[in-house]
């Protein structure tokens, strides 16, 4: 449950930039790509087992799960990979939004500034 709040954070601090949302949809599109082409990749290549002897033949029905256990902990490597680059996705994005504040911030000074001294001029043009 802690990992939906995380991503719901990393999302809603996305909101105002469409652009990197659509590079985490495309992150996460390619990711599950990667598991579906890994899979079917395994599957093409799996050989079909040998005969085996008696006393192994109970065990023959066992490497479909081993093989379905393997690509379960290969999606979980690479949820974790992907859940540490939306990790840094984020920080990436809080980095842009303080930049842009403190970029809003000067602009705003800036711009008063300018008030200030266009009044002064205006009042020493009257004078």
């Amino acid at each position: 449950m802690g990992d939906v709040g995380f991503l719901k954070a990393i999302f809603d601090s996305l909101a105002g930039f469409p652009v990197l949302q659509a590079a985490v949809g495309a992150l996460i599109l390619l990711g599950g790509l990667k598991l579906m082409l890994k899979a079917d990749k395994i599957k093409d290549t799996a050989v079909a087992p040998a005969p085996a002897p008696i006393p192994d033949a109970p065990q023959m029905h066992l490497q479909g799960n081993i093989a379905y256990l393997d690509l379960q902990r290969e999606k979980r490597d690479l949820h974790r990979e992907m859940r540490d680059h939306l990790g840094r996705i984020a920080e990436c994005v809080r980095i842009i939004r303080e930049e842009s504040r403190r970029q809003t911030e000067l602009l705003e000074s800036i711009e008063r500034e300018q008030d200030i001294q266009g009044r002064a001029r205006q009042r020493h043009h009257d004078d």
